[in-house]
């Protein structure tokens, strides 16, 4: 075939059909009336899962709209919405005898939609910190949460929680837990005694330059505080002093008159 055969042959196959292609136009079709009077229920509007991860509440805003255009009889229903099932894992690292929960759900869900619209399912990585789940083995609790009454070392590990719609099975929520749990003799947990002194005047509100270690300079009101102090001081020592003398020059006085008169 010439390079000048193939255009004109596809020039004859759509004049061939073009009449069809008239035929079919939507500009020809006739709608039937009942079409043209039908009213259709439209979702105006729709608000964000109200969480990230997990079942949450959305609002929409559903109205009937007919040919005119014209909105009526509005309606906003709340509906459960599920963004992604798989929440990450939280951290703790927490000191011997103390008590714990740990909790899949918030109470408040609960109380709205009750312990029995879910199943919870919880398995155990002992001793260390994973997500995989070959390490993870069965616990038996069928609560939405973990409680420790006494902490210890041997608690430690990753729980996983699964929540679960009783209705369908349907996986809406998985959690993980990071616990460490360290003994109280051989490690103190308190921050602000492991802070240096340029951190420990950071942590009250002092403005200090670490790169060069001046010396914090201090709010307005504080600086205020300290010239007032420090004027006090030696005005109050010079008050003090003067009262000493005036006193021991009174003392002296009286001694002399005491002993002035047997002689006169």
């Amino acid at each position: 075939m010439t390079p000048l055969a193939l255009p004109f042959l596809l020039g004859v196959l759509a004049w061939t059909f073009r009449p069809s292609l008239v035929a079919t136009s939507p500009k020809m079709m006739a709608i039937p009336e009942e079409l043209q009077e039908a009213v259709g229920r439209v979702i105006i509007n729709t608000t964000t899962c109200s969480v990230t991860c997990g079942l949450g509440y959305k609002e929409e805003t559903v109205c009937e709209v007919g040919p005119d255009g014209v909105r009526r009889k509005c309606k906003t229903q709340r509906l459960q919405c599920l963004t992604s099932w798989i929440c990450g894992m939280l951290h703790f690292t927490l000191l011997t005898g103390r008590r714990f929960q740990l909790s899949c759900v918030s109470a408040a869900d609960i109380l709205e939609d009750g312990q029995e619209v879910y199943r919870f399912t919880w398995r155990l990585a002992r001793g260390i910190i994973s997500t995989e789940d070959e390490v993870f083995r069965p616990l038996r609790v069928s609560s939405y949460s973990v409680r420790f009454y006494s902490l210890r070392e041997y608690d430690s590990g990753t729980y996983r929680c699964d929540v679960q719609l009783l209705r369908n099975l349907k996986l809406v929520k998985r959690l993980y837990f990071g616990l460490r749990v360290l003994p109280r003799h051989l490690v103190d947990l308190n921050f602000h005694r492991s802070l240096t002194e340029n951190q420990k005047l950071i942590d009250e509100g002092l403005e200090v330059n670490l790169d060069n270690f001046s010396r914090p300079s201090r709010p307005p009101w504080k600086r205020k505080v300290a010239v007032a102090v420090g004027l006090g001081v030696p005005i109050g020592v010079a008050v003090g002093v003067l009262l000493i003398l005036t006193l021991c020059r009174w003392l002296r006085s009286s001694e002399d008159l005491g002993s002035g008169q047997p002689g006169t």
